[in-house]
């Protein structure tokens, strides 16, 4: 399964707008994932883990300021992203959710056409030679666009179509169906995975929008859920708890699907039985290279990109801050005074206030803060519930 991780990055603080439209500046600005990302990279990754596959994120933006978020998720949460696309262009820019969610998709839907491209080769390979075949699928395996069940040079992973075809366990009639199967699955076996909300919009909307984009572009119908708590995959469909204001609800949805996940998600457990399953299915590895397109590898329609496709109209900007920070009692650790602006290693850091979580610095810039920060406790949750009151 191809799992999607839709990715924005943010204003690490001040939004510097221009003064028509509203249209704000990311190449100007220190950008950092959406808070709210975490938890949609979270929640993709255990997918993967659960079925199988690969975890592809894409995002939209200045692929200057998008590289260095993409590069850190490799090596997030459990195993982290497998491959990052960036659609980079100025004729995206200045788009409202619905411009910017034609382009997501647009995005999502040139992975799974290239992964069925390489899947029609490998149908028309198996049709000749063996050795043609093996060399084929071991090429596209390297690639990371053949999964291990076709094709595979781990120890652990046996009983591959390659392997069963030349030792003459199968035909090669067998393995056109199997390969025509595994295309077939890449179109209706899918499922995209955004954040609720962006702390720089409060839409909610690019997930929905995103799942219409897609239905329109494939010509299929793909649902969608928001708010979601708790994601499984159960017998080719999708297990989805969410919550709508006061009530949790239990869904469950074909596939393809995309889910926006809420902050409160959880994860559940994987089996052993779980994880012996999903190997087949996985891929090499990781394409640590974070892969940039323009409209040029797109080729969308021009009038529903940037500002020509977008119809909402944005009034002036207003400084909200930085985005939310979450704080653990009695396990984040927050700075107990301000800090003026300094460097580690030629990179500027801060400045902070006092209360900022430091969780998330590098080693580094946490000896040169050393004696300035504490563990978040009850007392400092209460100190700053009160501020807020106020």
């Amino acid at each position: 399964m191809l799992v999607f991780a839709l990715v924005k990055g943010v204003p690490a603080n001040t939004a510097n707008v221009v003064s028509v439209g509203g249209i704000l500046r990311r190449e100007q600005m220190d950008i950092v994932m959406n808070p709210y990302d975490r938890k949609t990279v979270e929640a993709a990754d255990y997918l993967k883990r659960q079925v199988g596959g690969k975890l592809v994120a894409v995002s939209m933006g200045p692929h200057v300021k998008i590289i260095p978020i993409m590069q850190k998720l490799f090596d997030a949460e459990v195993s982290g992203i497998d491959e990052a696309y960036i659609l980079s262009d100025r004729k995206f820019a200045g788009a409202d959710t619905l411009a910017t969610s034609y382009t997501l998709a647009s995005g999502v839907k040139k992975v799974l056409d290239i992964h069925a491209q390489a899947m029609d080769k490998l149908i028309e390979a198996s049709r000749g030679p063996v050795e043609e075949f093996e060399k084929l699928s071991r090429d596209l395996y390297l690639s990371n666009l053949a999964p291990n069940y076709v094709y595979s040079d781990r120890p652990a992973v046996q009983e591959t179509l390659v392997a069963k075809l030349r030792e003459g366990k199968i035909s090669k009639s067998d393995v056109e169906q199997e390969l025509i199967k595994l295309r077939e699955e890449i179109y209706s076996n899918f499922c995209v995975v955004a954040g609720m909300k962006a702390s720089d919009g409060e839409t909610w909307n690019t997930g929905p929008q995103a799942a219409e984009a897609l239905s329109e572009m494939l010509n299929i119908l793909i649902p969608h859920a928001s708010s979601a708590t708790g994601l499984e995959y159960y017998q080719g469909s999708l297990i989805v708890k969410r919550r709508i204001g006061q009530f949790v609800q239990t869904v469950r949805m074909q596939l393809p699907a995309v889910i926006t996940i809420n902050p409160d998600y959880y994860v559940s457990p994987l089996t052993l039985e779980m994880r012996r399953e999903a190997r087949a299915m996985s891929f090499m590895g990781k394409k640590k290279e974070p892969v940039v397109w323009t409209i040029a590898d797109l080729n969308p329609d021009p009038t529903r990109i940037g500002l020509a496709g977008s119809p909402t109209v944005v009034g002036p900007g207003v400084d909200l801050g930085k985005p939310p920070q979450i704080k653990v009692v009695g396990k984040s650790l927050i700075l107990t005074q301000d800090v003026e602006k300094f460097e580690v290693d030629g990179k500027a850091y801060g400045p902070f206030k006092k209360g900022d979580p430091v969780d998330s610095l590098p080693d580094q810039v946490k000896e040169k803060l050393s004696g300035k920060f504490k563990v978040f406790e009850y007392d400092d949750l209460v100190d700053e519930l009160l501020r807020e009151l106020k």
